[in-house]
C-alpha cells in the first residue's frame, strides 16, 4: 500500500468515526427528545419504532456524508437505515424486556437494570439493532455498489460494543439519568461503532467511487 494509499484510508476512516459518532448521539437524542409529540401522533405502541427510525435516518445521513454524498444510493441508504434501526432495535428490546420478565415474573425495563445486567441487555440489543441496520443497508447497497460481504457482520459487532461501552462511559461521568452520563453514552457508543465499521465503510466508499478510464 501507497504512502498516499494510507494516508487517505486513515482520512476516511476517521471521518467516517467521527461522523458515526455525530450521526448516533444526534441522532438517538433527536428521537428521544421527540419521544412525547410522535407518541401524541401515533400512539403508545409505535412512539419506540418511529422515534428509533428518525434516529437511523439521521445515523445514515451521517454515513452518507462520509461516503461522499452519492446521489446514485442517498436517498434509499438514509430511508433503509431508519427502517432498519427503527425495527432491529425495537425488537432487540421488545426481546430483552419479554425475556426479562419471564424470568423474574416481574415486568422489566433495560434501564432500570443493574450494571451487569443492563451491559447484557445493550449488548442484545445492541446486536439486533447492528442486525436490522446492517441488513437494510444491504439492501440499499446491491444497486449501487460491490457489497461489503462482511458489512452485517460489521455492524451487529459495531452495535452490539458500542451500546455497553457507551453505558460504561456512562456509569463514570454520573449514570444514564444525569445529562453528561447520557452524552457521554451516546457519543462513546457512536464513536465505537464507527470504529468498527471503519473498515466496511471504506470498502463501500471504493466500490462507489467513479472509475477511470483507462
Amino acid at each position: 500500500m501507497s504512502e498516499d494509499t494510507r494516508v487517505a484510508a486513515g482520512g476516511f476512516g476517521l471521518r467516517w468515526t467521527v461522523l458515526c459518532g455525530l450521526g448516533l448521539a444526534g441522532g438517538l437524542a433527536v428521537g428521544l427528545g421527540l419521544a412525547a409529540p410522535v407518541e401524541a401522533v401515533v400512539g403508545m405502541m409505535l412512539v419506540t419504532p418511529v422515534t428509533l427510525a428518525l434516529a437511523g435516518s439521521m445515523f445514515g445521513g451521517a454515513q452518507w456524508l462520509a461516503l461522499g454524498r452519492s446521489p446514485r444510493f442517498g436517498a434509499s441508504w438514509v430511508g433503509t437505515s431508519g427502517l432498519g434501526l427503527g425495527v432491529g432495535m425495537t425488537v432487540g428490546i421488545v426481546l430483552v424486556e419479554t425475556l426479562g420478565q419471564a424470568l423474574t415474573g416481574e415486568p422489566v425495563r433495560l434501564a432500570a437494570l443493574g450494571m451487569l445486567g443492563r451491559l447484557g441487555g445493550l449488548a442484545f440489543v445492541g446486536a439486533f439493532a447492528g442486525l436490522g441496520l446492517g441488513a437494510a443497508q444491504w439492501l440499499a447497497l446491491r444497486a449501487a455498489a460491490p457489497v461489503a460481504r462482511r458489512w452485517v457482520v460489521w455492524c451487529v459487532a459495531g452495535f452490539g460494543a458500542g451500546l455497553p461501552a457507551g453505558s460504561l462511559a456512562a456509569e463514570l461521568v454520573g449514570g444514564l439519568q444525569s445529562p453528561v452520563g447520557f452524552a457521554a453514552f451516546l457519543g462513546v457508543a457512536g464513536l465505537t461503532l464507527g470504529v468498527f465499521t471503519a473498515r466496511g465503510g471504506a470498502a463501500i466508499a471504493a466500490g462507489l467511487a467513479p472509475r477511470r478510464a483507462d
